[in-house]
């Protein structure tokens, strides 16, 4: 192993283990709502609560560890992470569990944003796409893998899967990504002025079209599953696990993809693929039985591949569109991506709970329009490559 793929790896762990702690309660909602005598619904909240502080910090985070160094703010980060993830499982009552769940989420915005820019000065710009491909295919089956992580603790005891959590983030504490390797002299004002830049919108908007259409398959994709199939906490998190293991042995390939023929039209088409795919799980309750959940099976791990295209696509257009701020930039298209996946829970269950079926069919909605925005701006812009979009 080269030097160099022995310092990503710490990184790609990273990028697991941010996503895997969002939706790790998705498959553990009911055991929840038991465990804290509470509702269902009330219990999903934990999802949001979770994605809104993460995405908030997020507009800020990765310039301040520019300023701050990004070693020293990532160990400070898993470690807060860690702790956060223990107050998770000791907590007496819902209230106290929503407030680590919020810290929790803080925690994390101190992390992925500074690990992108990190892999950015690592690999030569050539391999970029290939490299991130990679740490979006991580990301991905953390994401994937957490209801599975989530259904499996469930099944014995839900805070099993929160002590696993810190037990990860404080081995990576001692692993952080080395600082900047040219770092910035200019002011903290021409920080905040390297992001105003077209590239970084476009790619923040694509981020949460696409993150809204993921996160609908992560919670409402979750209940649909088991309303319609009858299936358990552990056979949901199995199935939904499909979504990011194709991911993760597709994602070097659709990041070689967009070296290779840019990130706009790749990700435009990744956009659209992972759109309709996921759209078209709800197709399934038609079908029924043992066929329509294979069918399911099939439809999740297209969308899971397609998926983790987004996500490379949408990081290298906002990781490059600021050369004097990568953090800060990579920070901005998070907090709105995730801004997105906070939102899909709020606006989609009122529509779950008048029709699961409807709530699955228009949950790809929103990145297949990410995907007409991505081409739109690839055919003005023509063959020029995106960095030239600022």
């Amino acid at each position: 192993m080269s030097k160099s793929a022995g310092r990503l790896w710490p990184l790609y762990l990273g990028g697991f283990l941010g996503p895997f702690g969002s939706p790790i309660v998705t498959t553990m909602v009911p055991e929840l709502a038991r465990e804290y005598d509470i509702s269902v619904a009330l219990a999903s909240t934990s999802v949001t609560s979770y994605l809104i502080p993460f995405a908030m910090l997020m507009l800020m985070s990765g310039t301040f560890a520019e300023r701050w160094g990004r070693k020293r703010t990532v160990q400070l980060g898993y470690v807060a992470y860690a702790l956060t993830s223990i107050g998770c499982a000791l907590a007496p009552n819902f209230e106290m569990f929503t407030l680590f769940r919020i810290l929790m989420g803080a925690s994390n915005a101190f992390t992925t944003p500074v690990l992108v820019a990190a892999i950015t000065d690592l690999v030569p710009r050539e391999k970029l796409g290939r490299s991130l491909g990679m740490f979006g295919a991580m990301q991905a089956t953390g994401q994937a893998m957490s209801p599975l992580a989530g259904g499996v603790a469930a099944d014995l005891h839900w805070s099993l899967a929160f002590y696993a959590i810190a037990l990860v983030a404080f081995v990576l504490a001692a692993l952080p990504p080395d600082n900047a390797k040219s770092p910035f002299t200019g002011s903290q004002k021409e920080r905040w002025k390297a992001l105003a830049n077209g590239q970084l919108a476009i790619a923040s908007i694509a981020a949460a079209l696409s993150f809204f259409s993921l996160m609908v398959v992560a919670v409402i994709g979750v209940l649909y599953l088991r309303d319609e199939f009858g299936t358990g906490a552990t056979v949901t998190g199995l199935i939904l696990a499909i979504f990011g293991i194709t991911g993760l042995l597709t994602g070097r390939w659709s990041g070689s993809m967009m070296d290779r023929y840019g990130q706009l039209k790749i990700g435009g088409l990744a956009h659209l693929v992972f759109g309709l795919f996921a759209s078209l799980v709800g197709v399934t309750a038609l079908v029924g039985g043992a066929v329509g959940l294979g069918l399911a099976c099939l439809l999740l791990a297209v969308a899971g591949s397609a998926s983790t295209a987004t996500r490379a696509v949408v990081q290298q257009l906002a990781v490059t569109s600021a050369p004097a701020n990568r953090s800060g930039a990579t920070s901005v298209m998070l907090a709105c991506q995730f801004g997105g996946a906070a939102l899909a829970p709020i606006l989609w269950m009122p529509i779950y709970e008048v029709n699961h079926v409807l709530a699955m069919l228009t949950g790809g909605a929103p990145a297949f329009v990410g995907g007409l925005i991505l081409l739109l701006v690839w055919r003005m812009r023509g063959a020029r490559p995106a960095e030239t979009l600022r």
